[in-house]
């Protein structure tokens, strides 16, 4: 016994067969019409993603280096509007977040990146941040890398 599906395909298929080329070019028309309205009502909505977002670090490098390689971009967790995440995943507004680390011997913040990063995604709203985020400090000593100096 055969099976039907090769059939049903034919039946579906056969009034598109023969038509002429203003018919296929309405049918193209109509899906593209179909696919940007979709991916329209689904930018409106609000959305949770993750984001490797830039980071700028600022402290005195003369005389303290950091305890571990600081990363030039951080994975987070953001929350808001589909266009606001559609321009963030894309770059198209990405102001780099401006972390100030704190000095040897003073108590260490919960983070010291969330209110940096609350700042530079405006009014996209974080909604985490990476595991070991409260670990980055610096120990004495002239740094090796390439990071800004604190102004």
């Amino acid at each position: 016994m055969a099976t039907p599906a090769p059939r049903l395909w034919l039946r579906f298929l056969r009034p598109l067969a023969a038509q002429e080329p203003s018919f296929y070019r309405v049918v193209v028309a109509c899906f593209l019409i179909a696919g940007t309205l979709w991916m329209l009502r689904g930018l409106n909505k609000v959305h949770v993603a993750p984001l490797e977002y830039p980071v700028t670090w600022r402290y005195n490098r003369q005389r303290y280096h950091p305890a571990r390689p600081l990363p030039p971009t951080l994975t987070i967790e953001v929350q808001g509007r589909g266009w606001r995440l559609l321009s963030r995943a894309l770059g198209l507004s990405e102001p780099p977040a401006e972390v100030r680390l704190r000095l040897p011997g003073t108590p260490p913040f919960r983070s010291p990146l969330r209110p940096p990063l609350r700042r530079a995604l405006g009014t996209v709203r974080l909604v985490a941040l990476p595991a070991d985020s409260a670990t980055y400090y610096l120990v004495p000593g002239p740094d090796t890398t390439s990071v800004k100096p604190l102004e």
